[in-house]
């Protein structure tokens, strides 16, 4: 169990020097070291094992799994997934196999093959005790570092979605920070009016990072039939398209918190993830880029250490945060004289 006093402010800090001369992408988050920045998004990589044999998992930073719940959940009706011009959109429905079967069919592959990568579990419910469950029996296992907490899931008390409501996210961040002393990672909504607000409220109520952003919804609709493509009508869209909301939300999410960010939403490439860097990500998650190609993260992770070594850079932890801004123009200027 990692302790709170040992999470490290955004951005980390670069391990100790070896005798390696190749940049490092290593650094100090959470209490631990990440050895590269690039992980593997939740819903697109399952639990792990799923990927054992396409990527090298021990070699990239680490990955989410796929939603638990307390209850096995099935999912919404078919179809699920659709490609977009620059993307998909889906609508899983936090299909997973349940608290249980994960515990005793899951993390178990977890904890016995992976030695370096780092491991979240996202964690998904339908009420504040729901998450809590979740997070209080899993405590007590091995094989994972923290939480990822999905808040983009429909309050049943209260009719909204966590993470568009103020107070029931405060409520929820605030419970769970009585149930475990790992790592709580809120992964935050895009679909709020200001996400900074909902980032310094995770931050006051105990959370150790934050993960930007989820999807954003959408819908296709099938002209001939006149029909939705999504079974469930609408869905979440992910993939390039959103890169650029990706990117303004984490660098909005940034100055509003010092919490560790992890950058989400169409990621691609080694520049692609250097954008929500220099945003303020101190991670980054690769997913549905994996869906065309499986090696994409591997990918991201090359590129990373090529740039360093191309601009003579020595460690990431220098490009965290380091978007120079354009200077304000005078106050007089374009005026008239």
């Amino acid at each position: 169990m990692v302790p709170v006093s040992a999470v490290g402010a955004r951005g980390g800090s670069a391990p100790p020097r070896s005798n390696d001369p190749r940049p490092r992408l290593a650094q100090t988050l959470f209490g631990v070291e990440f050895q590269s920045p690039v992980l593997l998004a939740s819903g697109t990589c399952g639990y792990g094992r799923e990927y054992d044999g396409l990527i090298p998992l021990d070699r990239i930073g680490g990955l989410v799994t796929k939603a638990v719940s307390v209850e096995p959940r099935t999912g919404n009706p078919p179809h699920r997934i659709a490609e977009t011009p620059a993307g998909m959109i889906n609508a899983i429905g936090l299909h997973n196999v349940g608290l249980d079967r994960f515990i005793s069919e899951k993390l178990p592959w977890l904890r016995d093959n992976l030695e370096r990568a780092r491991v979240f579990v996202n964690v998904v419910g339908r009420t504040v005790e729901d998450y809590a469950e979740v997070v209080s029996r899993l405590d007590v296992e091995e094989g994972f570092l923290g939480y990822e907490i999905n808040v983009s899931c429909p309050n049943v008390k209260g009719g909204t979605m966590f993470g568009t409501d103020e107070a029931a996210l405060a409520e929820l961040v605030g419970r769970l920070r009585t149930c475990t002393e790992r790592p709580i990672v809120v992964k935050l909504t895009p679909n709020v009016p200001d996400i900074g607000v909902f980032a310094r409220l995770c931050e006051e109520e105990g959370a150790d990072g934050l993960s930007a952003i989820n999807t954003f919804p959408g819908m296709l609709i099938d002209v001939d039939r006149r029909r939705p493509v999504i079974g469930n009508v609408s869905g979440g869209v992910s993939g390039p398209a959103i890169l650029p909301m990706g990117v303004y939300l984490t660098w909005r999410a940034s100055r509003a918190s010092s919490l560790p960010i992890m950058g989400i939403g169409g990621i691609r490439s080694a520049r692609d993830a250097l954008q929500y860097i220099l945003a303020g990500a101190s991670l980054v998650q690769v997913g549905t880029a994996l869906f065309v190609d499986p090696s994409s993260a591997e990918a991201v992770h090359e590129g990373l250490e090529a740039h360093l070594e191309r601009h003579a850079i020595s460690s990431l932890t220098e490009m965290v945060g380091a978007l120079e801004l354009p200077a304000p123009p005078p106050p007089d200027a374009g005026t008239s004289g």
